[in-house]
């Protein structure tokens, strides 16, 4: 069973990515915005980390769709198809 279904799209483009699919009534979100390197709890460990480019980029670019047994698959083709309009965009 899954517990988060996450896709990866460019920073610049998840924001309006997350409107195109709430005006459709479509659910997203995004569980990990500041990586944890850059949280405040772990911040006694940025001088032995330094920077981490690709969890610093899997914090702006991923997105989390809906998930969850009882999801219909009516549902899940809206899902898709409300994604494949929005790339048609780009």
């Amino acid at each position: 069973m899954f517990n988060q279904y996450v896709v990866r799209v460019p920073a610049e483009r998840r924001d309006a990515l997350r409107a195109h699919l709430a005006a459709r009534a479509i659910g997203t979100e995004v569980y990990y915005p500041i990586p944890l390197h850059l949280q405040a709890c772990f911040s006694e460990l940025r001088e032995r980390t330094g920077p981490l480019p690709v969890s610093e980029a899997a914090a702006r670019e991923t997105l989390a769709l809906p998930i969850f047994p009882e999801l219909e698959a009516i549902q899940r083709e809206t899902v898709a198809e409300a994604l494949v309009e929005f790339l048609a965009t780009a």
